[in-house]
């Protein structure tokens, strides 16, 4: 998997372990993050695959099934202002909901259904991070434990 990271929010390390704890069928060809609008220019044109809502920062995340390669906007993250570990968990979380779409992609199961398709990766990347929150809290290396509420 190539990861293209500058690492300053969540290591490349970081990711590569989130990944294997969901295993193969979630481990895209490429993972891009983005931690500003100005890694999308940085990154140009190894990875120039995105719209106006995610420039814009109204797009956490997306994943490409052409290109196998799921791509963070960690700029979008904004709910907790500018706590470090609200950044990381949020980004986390947008992570495993587009790792789960490329879940959906691989097996052939919901992806062609929007609304079932985005609502099934929502409740799964949030239920993975909540059961999960020990194993991320180290992994992360953060003093406690966080989760992440259902969105409606």
């Amino acid at each position: 998997m190539q990861i293209i990271n500058n690492q300053n929010i969540i290591t490349d390390k970081q990711l590569e372990n989130i990944v294997k704890i969901l295993g193969r069928d979630y481990k895209p060809r490429k993972m891009v993050i983005y931690e500003s609008k100005l890694d999308m220019l940085k990154f140009y044109p190894a990875c120039f695959n995105f719209t106006w809502e995610e420039f814009s920062g109204r797009l956490e995340g997306s994943f490409d099934d052409s290109s196998d390669t799921v791509y963070i906007f960690i700029y979008a993250q904004t709910d907790d202002g500018d706590d470090i570990h609200s950044k990381q968990l949020y980004s986390l979380h947008a992570l495993v909901h587009e790792l789960r779409h490329r879940y959906q992609y691989v097996n052939d199961s919901m992806y062609n259904d929007d609304e079932v398709s985005e609502r099934d990766a929502d409740r799964f990347a949030t239920k993975f991070i909540n059961k999960r929150s020990n194993q991320i809290r180290k992994i992360m290396h953060w003093d406690d434990e966080w989760t992440v509420e259902e969105e409606e």
